[in-house]
């Protein structure tokens, strides 16, 4: 979904999804962020990597690799478009791979745009996983499932269905081992940190990433916003909105490029 900018073409914006249930619980958000930014004369482009809503492929069939690809396609457009200054908006996992392809072509690639980035991608694995157990425990099903039997699974070659995604061994041996702190994108970086109250501090290992970051000469601005965490599943009953987010990320846009 390409969002064309409102009179002069400024810049462009390539959004990079969440994983799994997250993408979808986040859609409605990032579309209107993505007509705010518009309004400002950004061009704004939506995808769905490989395996992930609309886009073709089977979900367990996808790689972190294939979905790399997929960005970079995404910029080629972007460029056809006539977007030469452009910006990566990562969303949860999706900012790993956005601070990625980032560094893999700095030409061009003028911002990172981080909405609750992913810190570990080992942190991320164990909590989807969860997802499995907790499915299981609410429904009253017995079973000797853990965690570490979900990962023993995994690591034997077998694919793990959880919350109607399947796993495959080979994504999740590459989640494990993504870290955003050794992923420093080769441009600034504008963090959006969802937090119960705006006075409470960031959490430790988010400040650690962000000062090494600075500390190697990388601009990090960050921006908290009070508002309700909308990406988890726990919150299958409706979507949350936050309007606090897509405000601050059109406010700053101004100054992206």
């Amino acid at each position: 979904m390409y969002h064309p900018p409102a009179g002069p073409v400024r810049a462009g914006v390539v959004f990079v999804h969440a994983f799994a249930e997250e993408m979808n619980k986040s859609r409605h958000l990032v579309a209107q962020a993505s007509r705010a930014l518009a309004a400002q004369g950004l061009g704004v482009l939506l995808i769905d990597m490989k395996g992930c809503g609309d886009s073709t492929g089977l979900f367990e069939d996808a790689s972190w690799d294939d979905w790399r690809s997929d960005v970079h396609l995404a910029v080629q457009f972007m460029r056809g478009r006539g977007h030469a200054r452009l910006a990566l908006w990562g969303m949860r996992l999706g900012a790993l791979l956005a601070a990625q392809c980032a560094a893999e072509m700095p030409i061009g690639v003028t911002r990172c745009v981080f909405w609750q980035p992913v810190l570990q991608g080992e942190t991320h694995l164990v909590q989807f996983l969860r997802l499995r157990l907790a499915s299981a425990m609410f429904s009253g099903t017995k079973s000797d499932e853990t965690g570490k039997v979900l990962r023993a699974r995994l690591a034997a070659g077998e694919s793990i269905e959880v919350a109607g995604y399947l796993l495959s061994p080979a994504m999740a041996a590459r989640l494990s081992s993504l870290d955003l702190a050794s992923l420093r994108p080769p441009c600034p970086v504008s963090w959006f940190e969802v937090i119960a109250d705006e006075q409470r501090a960031l959490t430790p290992a988010a400040s650690r990433v962000i000062a090494a970051w600075q500390g190697l000469g990388t601009s990090v601005h960050l921006t908290p916003v009070a508002a309700e965490p909308f990406w988890g599943a726990s919150n299958a009953a409706e979507l949350v909105q936050c309007p606090a987010l897509v405000e601050a990320t059109s406010r700053q846009a101004q100054a992206w490029f």
